[in-house]
């Protein structure tokens, strides 16, 4: 874990981390997998009155999804689906944007570094990246 982060993982949490670990699935296969989880958001309609813009945050790839007349004063971390494995942030952006709208504030969704080219705890790495470039960018933890 980073040296940063402050959160204690559960038993729970390290057992996951180690069955995941453990999954040998063929290179062939996992891209196959991703293929199909890539096209989901195929079927999914695009949220109106949002847009969206790829930004560095922290050395972590995001996209920020904005509805017209959102509150700026406050955004939404959002982590892509797919266990850390298959998904995207591209396939969570139509998602992300429903919500953002549905909220009426940005939504960050991040596109963070998958495995199992990127072990564990990579991921947790690259959500706190972001979470501190958010705070670098003026954004404050808690809400008042």
């Amino acid at each position: 874990m980073s040296e940063h982060a402050a959160v204690e993982l559960s038993p729970e949490a390290i057992e996951f981390a180690d069955f995941m670990a453990g999954l040998a699935v063929p290179e062939s296969e996992l891209d196959a997998m991703r293929i199909v989880s890539e096209s989901v958001h195929l079927k999914a309609r695009e949220p109106e009155g949002v847009t969206y813009r790829e930004v560095d945050a922290g050395g972590v790839l995001g996209i920020w999804c904005e509805p017209v007349d959102a509150n700026t004063d406050y955004v939404l971390l959002h982590g892509h689906a797919g266990g850390s494995v298959l998904s995207s942030a591209f396939v969570d952006r139509k998602l992300a944007g429903h919500i953002a709208k549905a909220a009426g504030a940005p939504v960050l969704v991040l596109d963070f570094r998958r495995a199992p080219e990127h072990k564990y705890p990579a991921q947790v790495d690259d959500a706190e990246a972001a979470f501190n470039w958010l705070l670098s960018e003026g954004y404050e933890p808690a809400q008042e």
